[in-house]
């Protein structure tokens, strides 16, 4: 018996995004696996630099350091790659996404 099926190729594409400040910048993109979409943001607060990203409205990840000097360009990179039609947003725009997390973590 012969079974016919497809099998998914990666297909690689080259693309660019402009970025002002990597110790200052606020992304949106679309989660490959679910369609949903994804925030990712590094700001700096309170003398530490904190690195965050939403995935899907359901998980919640972020690093904070006071060593502001740190290489954050690798971030920024790691979320460009994983995820699609990644856009730059706006720090309001970032801030009303992690608002709405925090409603749904209240106690």
């Amino acid at each position: 018996m012969i079974i016919e099926y497809e099998t998914n190729k990666c297909i690689k594409e080259k693309q660019k995004i402009e970025i002002n400040d990597t110790k200052n910048v606020f992304l949106q993109g679309i989660n490959p696996y679910d369609g949903l979409s994804t925030y990712f943001g590094i700001w700096i607060n309170n003398n530490y630099l904190v690195i965050a990203t939403l995935i899907s409205g359901r998980n919640i990840s972020y690093e904070y350091t006071s060593s502001k000097s740190i290489y954050t360009e690798c971030d920024i990179k790691k979320y460009l790659e994983s995820n699609k039609n990644v856009k730059v947003i706006s720090k309001d725009d970032f801030t009303k996404q992690l608002l709405r997390v925090a409603k749904i973590l209240e106690i």
